[in-house]
């Protein structure tokens, strides 16, 4: 009942609006460090092709990590619920490219190429839509083999929180909160490496990351 019920386009931007509005209730209540983002203010000023990667677990609050006047774009599944949260993020300014169905999965790929290209900078969920939770897949360096980015993980923790029961174990956050984001080192394809070596550079740095924004959350 309740998925036909978010079916509804109404309900939808409806939905997505009230999530909006909470997540911005959380942030402006709350405490926000961001640390370690100078190298990254270096690769924006050379004007370097980005991508910036963090959990499914932590999409809907990423966007407040973004605090540079360069277009950043948002991959988010075309599912029910990535359509909510695209609603979501939009009312914080955020665009979106639509992928991570079997049908449009080549169109994706193109876009996330063609907004690099244009040297926007372009967010994924590496782990998303389906898993398995928090691990790299070969795609997301595929796409940066391609097209000679730069990876920059990241990941945010927050005091006080909620973990759902769901395959990403969402973070539900609170209000009058403590926000740690941490931005990991610049990670280049190296060709010298195989594929799966570059695979687990990746993966090591976002999980170094994640744990230290726990920690510094607490």
């Amino acid at each position: 009942m309740i998925k036909k019920f978010l079916q509804n386009n109404y309900i939808q931007n409806l939905v997505g609006f009230l999530i909006s509005l909470y997540i911005k209730i959380c942030f402006h209540t709350s405490l926000w460090y961001v640390r370690n983002n100078k190298e990254l203010e270096n690769h924006i000023e050379k004007k370097s092709k980005i991508i910036v990667i963090f959990w499914h677990n932590r999409l809907l609050m990423a966007p407040f990590c973004w605090e540079y006047k360069n277009n950043f774009k948002m991959l988010i599944s075309s599912h029910r619920d990535g359509r909510i949260g695209s609603i979501a993020v939009s009312h914080l300014g955020i665009d979106t490219i639509e992928g991570s169905s079997n049908k449009n999965k080549i169109s994706s790929v193109k876009q996330i190429i063609n907004e690099l290209n244009q040297k926007n900078i372009v967010g994924i969920a590496p782990d998303g839509p389906r898993g398995p939770n928090q691990k790299i897949r070969e795609g997301l360096i595929a796409i940066q083999k391609k097209t000679n980015s730069v990876i920059f993980p990241l990941c945010y923790s927050a005091k006080f929180y909620k973990e759902l029961n769901s395959w990403d174990k969402f973070m539900f956050v609170y209000p009058f909160n403590k926000f740690v984001a941490i931005w990991g080192k610049p990670i280049i394809y190296d060709k010298k490496k195989s594929l799966s070596q570059n695979i687990s550079i990746v993966q090591n740095e976002l999980d170094r990351v994640t744990m230290l924004s726990k920690n510094l959350s607490k």
